[in-house]
């Protein structure tokens, strides 16, 4: 028996980097996982991957930033496994610019839609139904930008990642007398797409050194294979060398 058999978990930003490595882990370790992000080849791409490892996968391609293409890939997601068990809410990106003086309030707004406010959503949506249920898990995938805030993050990406933690500690507040938790889990330095947009460029070498995908998955399926009595609010994880 594996360690996430029979549960469904819908992982968002799932076409790439983290998102990816997260669903395929999840399969892997048995659970039914939807996949939800824009790009339809891409995620076609996961699924198959997902598969393989013997789990099943769903495509459910949506616009994060759409409040009515996130309750669509919901209702999808739960007419094809059931309930909800696990929300990993991992979409996310940045911009090149950083700066106040450079980031533009559509940027920033932008930003928040993606980052921010697809969490809120999708966790608005979920969370009666765990709370209904006794039991839940939401795992909030932010940064440690949202612990220290900087120019190298950026003003609109890190503010977003701050957010989180809010989301975290109010969903907490609402789920944990019923059952239901939510971890806020703080990567540092992740080698994945979103690095390369960064506006200084890093060596192969260097991305070595760094998260790597396969990390973040592992702890993802850690966070989700916990006994119901067992609740890490936050998690902080940063590369050993630097």
């Amino acid at each position: 028996m594996e360690a996430l058999d029979g549960k469904t978990i819908i992982v968002t930003g799932a076409s790439s980097g983290f998102g990816e490595a997260i669903a395929v882990a999840c399969a892997e370790a048995g659970a039914n996982v939807s996949l939800v992000a824009r790009r339809k080849e891409l995620l076609e791409g996961v699924a198959e991957a997902a598969r393989s490892k013997g789990g099943q996968a769903l495509v459910c391609p949506a616009d994060v930033s759409d409040d009515k293409q996130i309750h669509a890939a919901l209702e999808k997601t739960r007419a094809a496994f059931g309930p909800i068990d696990v929300l990993v809410n991992n979409a996310g990106f940045n911009h090149t610019e950083r700066s106040i003086a450079e980031t533009s309030a559509e940027q920033w707004r932008e930003l928040m839609d993606v980052n921010l406010t697809s969490a809120f959503v999708f966790t608005k949506a979920v969370l009666p139904e765990m709370i209904a249920r006794g039991d839940g898990l939401i795992i909030n995938l932010a940064s440690r930008a949202g612990m220290f805030p900087s120019l190298n993050a950026g003003v609109g990406y890190s503010a977003s990642k701050i957010g989180m933690e809010a989301l975290n500690t109010v969903t907490n507040q609402e789920g944990n007398p019923h059952g239901v938790r939510a971890c806020l889990f703080n990567p540092g330095a992740g080698n994945t797409p979103i690095i390369d947009r960064r506006p200084v460029k890093f060596s192969a070498a260097q991305k070595a050194k760094m998260i790597q995908s396969e990390d973040i998955a592992a702890t993802v399926v850690f966070l989700a294979s916990l006994p119901p009595r067992v609740h890490i609010d936050v998690l902080s994880m940063m590369p050993t060398k630097s």
